[in-house]
C-alpha cells in the first residue's frame, strides 16, 4: 500500500503544466503528405534569406504546422538535406532538437551521430529531405511524400 509522504496540503500535483502533452504523432500522421510550403522553406535553406530573424521564425513555424498540436517527443530532432551551396559542401541539417540551427557540411565534415545516418539519403536524388527521429527516419520526396525506414 502507498502512503503519503508529504502532509502538506498546498503541493500542486500538476507540475508541469506548461509541458502537458499536446497530442501525439503516429506513424500514420508521420508518413502523411508533406505540404509545399513546408518543402519550400526547407529547399530555401541555403538561401541567405533565412539566416535573418523572420526567415527562421517562418521556418520554426512552417514545422509547428506542418506537425500540427504534437508532443515536443513527437516532432523530428532534425532534417538533413542536400546542400546546394556548392563544392564542397555536401548536406546541411537544422537541428530542431532545441537549437534550431541550420549548419552546412563539408564533404569531409563529420555530422553529429544521429544526423551522420541519414547523410547517403539526404544526398540521393530521390529525397528532397530526410526527417530524423530518436527512432526512426522518415524520407520526403519532392512532391511530398513519405515513407519510413
Amino acid at each position: 500500500m502507498a502512503r503519503i509522504i508529504l502532509q502538506n496540503d498546498n503541493v500542486d500535483l500538476n507540475m508541469n503544466k506548461q509541458y502537458q502533452n499536446q497530442g501525439f504523432v503516429s506513424d500514420r500522421d508521420l508518413l502523411k503528405k508533406r505540404s509545399e510550403k513546408y518543402l519550400n522553406l526547407i529547399a530555401g535553406l541555403d538561401a541567405k534569406t533565412l539566416t535573418n530573424t523572420k526567415g527562421m521564425v517562418e521556418l520554426i513555424k512552417a514545422v509547428q504546422e506542418e506537425f500540427g498540436t504534437a508532443d515536443i517527443a513527437s516532432l523530428p530532432l532534425g532534417i538533413v538535406s542536400k546542400c546546394f551551396l556548392g563544392h564542397p559542401y555536401e548536406v546541411h541539417t537544422l537541428d530542431l532538437s532545441g537549437s534550431q540551427i541550420i549548419k552546412h557540411y563539408k564533404i569531409t565534415e563529420a555530422m553529429e551521430p544521429q544526423f551522420e545516418k541519414a547523410r547517403s539519403l539526404a544526398n540521393h536524388n530521390a529525397y528532397a529531405i530526410v526527417e530524423i527521429y530518436n527512432d526512426k527516419i522518415i524520407l520526403i520526396r519532392e512532391d511530398g511524400t513519405a515513407s519510413k525506414l
